[in-house]
């Protein structure tokens, strides 16, 4: 700012000094012009006398009454005056006497010298301007003009300093000033903005501890994926070294499978501008440094500058969380498990052996005990097949590869007794499940989501289909109902919510959509390298 101003300030006093020289120019060139045909004029007509006989000496006449007149001129401004002079031989000779020194008996100096430029060019017949050194060496601007009837020379000049001289004051004085506004601007600029500095300064301050001893990685990076900054718990988390990343693209830290995932969600996030743009749900996937995945929230926040564009990701490791959840899942089913083999073992032989008892008094049982001993086979029966019913639901799976199949088949064959849907099953042979605690979450969420589809579509048709889609594997349960709400991903209906958490515990995905044609799609995807084996 402070250069622009001294620059715009030289160029404008730079335009007026030349048109002051301009205006000097023609003042003197009109001056110069006038005093030498006055001086003609007066010569010519001296001649004329001299031509009659009255006057011989014209000539030295002519001298005498321009140095009269001359005596009585002090000259124009504080440094101009005429000066006249004539040739002899290699000397410039002045006849009138000059205002600064040699007043009186001017000094003879050399033609080809350099002072005396002006005299030079008049007394060689030249008319015009020049800026050059006059008979005291200093630069002038002057007017120079022949008279040729007196082979004389008449100078008409200023010295350049008296030219300058107001506008170097003007250049001073607003040199001054400006320097005393930008002084006094610079401390009220420092004044205002001091505060400001101070407290982005301590916002920075407060963001580099918080970054620093967070537990959680923080990463910032710009629209292009190029990592700007990385907190020491990310370092530590994906496992690089200090300033490894810095300038590095993001995909380091994800894999390529996931990227595209990563990439949909910064491309939604730029359309909507939401300022939460990836939640916890669904789970990413991380990538270390040397090649391990893990599983990993990530929260993703907008940093709008003034010519950049930030994002800050906030990723937590939930390792751990998910062991303890997988472990936590674990209780239930074992429990469950133990339930169901003590009602099948334990209750279910009892009952069994008090049904053959009743059979055996009921063939023993005379007329009136008959119908009494026939009942009671029949409730024993009945509580039989009860408790055997409860204990298969509670332990639906066996652990060997085709229980999955038999266990799917069993309860889609129960849905469609009770409820009269038609229900189809459509299995991939390739996958081969020896996971048995995922296989019982995928048996869950089917069975949730066949209990959904019958309580609130009303379908008459379910097709279930389970398959593979390149490393995934794809789980889909679709009934031709009257379909959902558009706002499906804001209900926190508590089935939806177990179904979606059953699905992290082995890095699922679940998506719930209406069908095409109407009706609504249940869809599972979920990496195969946990299931098992796959032929």
């Amino acid at each position: 700012m402070v250069l622009t101003s001294l620059i715009v300030a030289a160029v404008s006093t730079f335009s007026l000094y030349q048109t002051a020289i301009d205006q000097h120019r023609l003042r003197l060139i009109e001056t110069v012009k006038s005093q030498a045909r006055l001086i003609e004029a007066i010569a010519g007509f001296g001649a004329f006398n001299s031509s009659s006989g009255i006057n011989s000496n014209w000539q030295e006449t002519t001298l005498q009454q321009v140095k009269n007149a001359h005596s009585q001129f002090s000259g124009f401004g504080q440094t101009g005056e005429f000066t006249l002079a004539r040739r002899s031989n290699t000397q410039i000779e002045f006849v009138l006497s000059h205002r600064h020194y040699d007043m009186d008996t001017p000094r003879p100096i050399p033609f080809e010298g350099k002072w005396a430029q002006p005299m030079r060019l008049a007394l060689a017949g030249k008319s015009g301007t020049v800026i050059a050194f006059d008979y005291r060496g200093v630069p002038v601007l002057a007017a120079h003009e022949p008279i040729n009837l007196l082979d004389l020379g008449l100078v008409a000049k200023i010295d350049l300093a008296e030219i300058r001289a107001p506008f170097v004051r003007a250049g001073l004085l607003a040199l001054g000033v400006g320097m005393l506004v930008v002084l006094f601007a610079s401390s009220l600029f420092f004044r205002i903005t001091k505060p400001i500095a101070q407290q982005i300064e301590q916002q920075a301050e407060t963001f580099r501890t918080l970054a620093e001893t967070s537990i959680e990685g923080i990463v910032l990076f710009d629209e292009i994926g190029k990592i700007e900054y990385i907190n020491p718990a990310a370092k530590v988390m994906f496992g690089y070294d200090h300033n490894e990343l810095i300038g590095e693209s993001i995909n380091r830290l994800i894999p390529k499978t996931f990227g595209n995932q990563r990439d949909d969600y910064i491309e939604k996030h730029l359309k909507t501008r939401s300022g939460m743009m990836i939640d916890t749900e669904p789970q990413l996937v991380g990538l270390r440094k040397n090649g391990d995945q893990f599983p990993i929230y990530l929260s993703i926040g907008d940093i709008n500058l003034e010519h950049t564009r930030l994002f800050a990701g906030v990723v937590m490791d939930i390792s751990q969380q998910i062991r303890l959840q997988r472990e936590i899942m674990e209780v239930p089913v074992r429990e469950q498990r133990r339930i169901g083999q003590e009602l099948h073992d334990g209750i279910g032989q009892q009952l069994t052996g008090l049904g053959m008892l009743a059979t055996s008094l009921l063939n023993k049982a005379s007329r009136p005990m008959h119908d009494l001993a026939s009942q009671l086979a029949t409730g024993l029966q009945e509580t039989l097949k009860q408790v055997r019913a409860l204990s298969h639901g509670l332990v639906p799976i066996e652990i060997d590869a085709q229980g999955f199949t038999t266990a799917l088949r069993n309860l889609t064959e129960n849905i469609q007794q009770q409820s009269h849907v038609q229900v189809n099953l459509e299995l991939h042979d390739d996958i081969h499940f020896s996971n048995n605690t995922m296989v019982l979450h995928l048996y869950r969420i089917i069975q949730e989501a066949l209990n959904n589809a019958i309580k609130h579509g009303k379908p008459s048709e379910i097709r279930i289909s389970l398959s593979i889609d390149g490393d995934d594997g794809l789980l889909k349960v679709y009934d031709n109902g009257k379909g959902i709400a558009d706002d499906i991903d804001n209900n926190n209906g508590l089935g939806l919510s177990i179904m979606k958490y059953r699905s992290n515990l082995f890095e699922g995905e679940i998506k719930i959509h209406s069908g095409q044609n109407g009706g609504t799609m249940v869809t599972c995807r979920f990496p195969l390298k946990h299931a098992g084996e796959v032929s």
